[in-house]
């Protein structure tokens, strides 16, 4: 089984899938276009070129970066098709070769006053990196098109004529500022970005406690209404994705949430959590006698009860056909069994099923208490709840069991219906 990859180094991957395909294609088109021109003349080395490197070289020279280039972005394309990840060295390497391919170009065919054309051309190269690849590798990128544009210079310096260094260095340094700034405002669009999609990952897993801030962005945009948008839906994504639409009650996704949430607080509080498991008697035979829209009904009018029955802070939830739970946080033992005696006379006094049909319903319940002292009872808490669960089933139900060691229940007595549900 392949193990999970990194959300960064698989978004990498995704990016430069469909970059390599339009370097391919642009590396294509250059090749084209500058055998056309050399052919008509139009095209002509640049004097430093002639000088430094002669003619035939530089020929041969633009023929072999071009031929490298293609083979290595071929061969990152292949890598990241078969591990469908990329790392930042991959990163790095591909846009290193696109730094070396302008430069080289610019040096070979532009005379040393239009060197500059090599920082315009660098310009696409630095904004894509930054975009999709983030801050770190983006100001690596601008130290590196610093350092090319000066050992250009440098080259021309010593083969041609006396380079203008201070007109050299005033256009490297507005380019500079220039792309920090840029860099500065795309890194706090970044940032807000992986707000959102930190939100939204914490969404797809069921939580939705947190909020887009708002209120921190000092000059709204699009990603602020993406923001407010979400902050608009979060209750009703919350309803949709925890909650039981049949009983009303939380599913067994919500359940998991706040479970682990009031585990973690009973454990720094170390106070007692309770926990109720709780199934409706002969439920198939609800079903079977009266079909099965009469057995949603019951389910719906299940989960309204048990909510009415249950305190305010205890979590009502359906984890199962008719299989339900309350969790009781802060709630000894004794607490626990007087709610589990509340559930259970609810539901003797009840007539379920209205207004098709009225069926008589009683429950099995299983009473587990803890003093939570580490999150790691989870699981021990919800198999003792089941044990005594199973023990009341036995006991003939309509009852309560509470887990003890070696299940040394205390029962309450039944009241005698132990007989299927069935239609007064």
């Amino acid at each position: 089984m392949q193990p999970d990859l990194p959300r960064t180094d698989v978004a990498n991957a995704e990016v430069l899938l469909w970059q390599t395909g339009y370097r391919l294609a642009l590396a294509l088109l250059a090749g084209i276009i500058a055998v056309g021109l050399r052919s008509a003349g139009i095209l002509t080395l640049s004097s430093v070129a002639s000088v430094a490197v002669g003619p035939d070289a530089a020929n041969a020279v633009l023929g072999l970066v071009a031929t490298m280039y293609v083979a290595l972005v071929l061969v990152i394309r292949a890598l990241v098709q078969r591990t469908r990840t990329a790392g930042r060295s991959v990163s790095t390497l591909m846009v290193v070769a696109d730094l070396v391919v302008v430069f080289l170009l610019v040096f070979l065919l532009a005379e040393p006053t239009n060197y500059h054309r090599g920082l315009l051309l660098a310009l696409f190269s630095l904004q894509l990196t930054h975009v999709y690849f983030g801050r770190a590798p983006a100001l690596l990128m601008l130290v590196a098109i610093a350092a090319a544009f000066l050992l250009i210079h440098d080259i021309a310096q010593r083969y041609t004529t006396v380079v203008s260094w201070p007109e050299a260095l005033t256009t490297l340094g507005l380019f500079g500022l220039g792309a920090l700034l840029v860099i500065r405002v795309q890194s706090g669009l970044h940032a807000r970005l992986g707000a959102l999609v930190a939100i939204f990952a914490r969404a797809e897993e069921g939580d939705f406690t947190y909020a887009y801030d708002v209120a921190a962005d000092t000059t709204p945009d699009a990603i602020t209404a993406v923001g407010r948008a979400y902050n608009r839906m979060r209750a009703q994504l919350a309803t949709i994705v925890q909650t039981d639409p049949l009983s009303g009650c939380y599913n067994r996704r919500g359940f998991e949430q706040q479970y682990r949430r009031e585990l973690a607080r009973a454990a720094r509080t170390h106070t007692h959590l309770s926990l109720l498991a709780i199934d409706l008697d002969f439920f198939k035979v609800v079903n079977d006698t009266h079909g099965h829209l009469v057995g949603d009904h019951v389910i719906t009018q299940t989960g309204a009860l048990l909510r009415a029955s249950a305190r305010t802070d205890d979590i009502v939830a359906r984890i199962g056909g008719e299989e339900f739970v309350i969790l009781a946080p802060n709630t000894a033992s004794h607490g626990a069994e007087q709610l589990a005696e509340r559930v259970l006379d609810a539901f003797r006094s009840r007539r379920f099923g209205e207004p098709k049909a009225e069926v008589a319903i009683t429950v099995s319940v299983g009473v587990v208490s803890e003093a939570v002292s580490d999150e790691s009872i989870a699981e021990a808490l919800r198999s003792r709840a089941d044990e005594a669960l199973y023990a009341a089933k036995r006991g003939g139900r309509n009852r309560m069991v509470v887990w003890s060691h070696g299940l040394d229940t205390w029962r309450v007595p039944s009241t005698g219906a132990e007989e299927p549900a069935a239609t007064p």
